[in-house]
């Protein structure tokens, strides 16, 4: 086929650009932006929804903070503790100061549910604690043993410093609620210590819209820490924007997140809840249905658009396109038979068979004229005998009988006797395997070693896997007679004749190296000769017979070509195409 032109565009492509450009570019421009302020819009309600929900949920908090302190604080209002102490002090009983103490925290927090525990102890004696658990399933004695075991030593250090105050603190995990009690001095007498239930009292973080995770901070220490880990770049970023009043919503590496800080008894509490990113996404299903529907409804029209032009117009270009195609392979005659019912493509198709067909009748005809010129030069050119050669076999052969009665006799007459069977051709063989033709050689070096004596040396290497391929009859042995002139018959010492045969790339080459030199005269003489010049010898009217030989037979990329190798011997080559018996051959196996 011939190449395609890059600059072209093919029909099909033409008929796709036109839909993109006029069809599917404006209506999706017009979608994109019906998409663009719908979606605007919908990211502002869904800011509105989730600053709402936090600002509502952390003010939740702050109660539930305030409603902790205000409990913590009845232990001071109330005297029953500081009388129980008072009592205590002026010789009472240690018991019925446990009893005392016990029963109001009892009283006062067990059936508090921000609590999960309370702790009291008393500055002069800390080691000796009064507590009471909560009702609830999450709170046993083991959050007592927790507390001695890691909030012990933590709270005894912050009560120290707290004076007044009321903190909440986190202590690997725990969240308490500690608070001095002051005498009438103003001097702390006891520590009051609340282990607050974190799911009480920051469950209404769980309120806010799309709700994954928070962390709750105060005073900078974490009481409600989190399960992601970007909690301190965020508070960064988002403090510069943050107010009192205001939550503030944004997103860090595609993960959203509503920030707030306020003010809570003198503290500062910063609230960062971690926001569900699909729950978001979700509420942008809407748009996103419509501009499937949208492409939903164009997808029919496309696909009519498209079976319109393909069967009316691509189709049968397309069956044009493939017969033409055809033609070029050598197809000739091919015809066309599916070109629709348009009257255009009917004329097309027409014509084009009717061309088809004269093309085949005239191609025929010409072939047919080509191949018996070429049988006419083949049998012209194979007619050539070289009388010379003739004549010296027999001198020798006459020569051998007369001096003895020698078995080189009836060989050199086999010899002779083969190579007149090829010349004479009588089964009108064009083709010979090349088994049959290195005969012809064999025989021929034979008579020649005969004539020359231990002077003349002669080496074979032939691929044996190219015994069965077909060549033209007796093409070697007028290049082995050059050969042997040439390297031989100028030589007053001895002489070698190599023949090489071996295929590369779909090529059979045959190589005949002598030991002659070409000068550059001679060089002259073979180009000449070669390409059709004058006559000569017999030699090498055979050399020019067989040049001629090969590129009717293969075409003008075939042929003979003499030329010196490195060491400045002459080389012989002839190049044709591989075949066995009448194919190509496969010598990879």
């Amino acid at each position: 086929m011939p190449e395609k032109n890059s600059k072209k565009v093919k029909l099909t492509w033409s008929m796709v650009g036109t839909l993109l450009l006029c069809w599917l570019l404006p209506l999706t421009i017009l979608t994109g932006v019906t998409f663009f302020f719908v979606y605007a819009k919908i990211n502002q309600q869904i800011e509105r929804t989730i600053v709402t929900s936090t600002d509502k949920a952390v003010e939740m908090c702050e109660g539930q903070i305030t409603d902790a302190v205000t409990a913590s604080k009845n232990a001071s209002y109330m005297t029953a503790i500081r009388d129980s102490y008072t009592k205590y002090k002026n010789g009472g009983s240690k018991t019925d100061l446990y009893e005392e103490v016990t029963l109001f925290l009892t009283q006062q927090y067990r059936y508090n549910k921000l609590f999960l525990c309370t702790v009291l102890y008393f500055t002069e004696d800390p080691e000796t604690i009064y507590y009471t658990y909560s009702n609830t399933a999450d709170a046993t004695y083991k959050g007592i043993k927790e507390y001695r075991r890691v909030g012990f030593d933590a709270v005894r250090e912050h009560a120290k410093e707290i004076d007044t105050d009321t903190i909440l603190m986190n202590v690997d995990g725990h969240v308490y609620l500690v608070r001095n009690m002051m005498n009438s001095s103003f001097e702390p007498y006891a520590v009051i210590v609340s282990e607050v239930d974190t799911g009480v009292m920051f469950g209404a973080l769980e309120s806010i819209w799309g709700y994954m995770d928070a962390a709750v901070y105060m005073d900078g220490d974490c009481l409600l820490s989190p399960r992601f880990s970007e909690t301190r770049e965020l508070i960064e970023q988002t403090d510069k924007n943050a107010t009192m009043q205001n939550s503030v919503y944004g997103s860090l590496e595609n993960e959203h997140y509503v920030y707030k800080t306020v003010k809570q008894d003198g503290h500062k509490m910063t609230v960062l809840a971690k926001l569900d990113g699909q729950a978001i996404v979700d509420e942008l299903d809407a748009i996103r249905y419509i501009f499937i529907l949208v492409i939903i409804f164009m997808i029919p029209l496309i696909l009519v658009v498209f079976w319109f032009f393909h069967k009316k117009v691509t189709k049968p270009v397309n069956s044009l396109v493939k017969g033409a195609g055809e033609i070029y392979e050598g197809n000739y005659g091919h015809q066309i038979t599916e070109l629709g019912n348009s009257e255009e493509f009917y004329y097309l198709g027409e014509a084009f068979n009717s061309m088809s067909l004269e093309l085949k009748h005239q191609f025929e005809q010409i072939y047919l004229e080509e191949l018996a010129l070429r049988d006419a030069n083949i049998m012209a050119l194979q007619s050539q005998i070289n009388p010379h050669f003739l004549n010296n076999t027999l001198e020798i052969i006459n020569w051998e009988a007369r001096l003895s009665d020698n078995r080189k006799v009836s060989a050199m007459i086999e010899a002779l006797s083969t190579m007149l069977e090829a010349t004479m051709n009588r089964k009108k063989q064009q083709m010979v395997c090349l088994s049959e033709e290195l005969s012809y050689v064999d025989a021929y070096l034979y008579i020649i070693s005969q004539r020359l004596g231990e002077r003349f040396h002669f080496h074979k290497n032939v691929d044996e896997r190219l015994l069965q391929t077909e060549v033209p009859r007796l093409i070697i042995q007028p290049i082995i007679e050059n050969a042997v002139e040439h390297g031989m018959m100028n030589l007053s010492q001895e002489g070698t004749v190599s023949l090489f045969v071996h295929e590369d790339g779909g090529y059979l080459y045959i190589e005949v190296k002598d030991d002659g030199s070409l000068t550059e005269e001679s060089k002259e003489k073979i180009e000449e000769l070669l390409h059709g010049g004058g006559g000569g010898s017999s030699v090498s009217l055979g050399i020019r017979n067989v040049n001629e030989r090969l590129k009717i037979i293969y075409g003008q990329d075939c042929g003979l070509t003499i030329r010196p190798d490195a060491d400045g011997h002459t080389v012989s080559t002839l190049k044709l195409h591989v075949s066995l018996n009448g194919g190509s051959t496969n010598l990879n196996n």
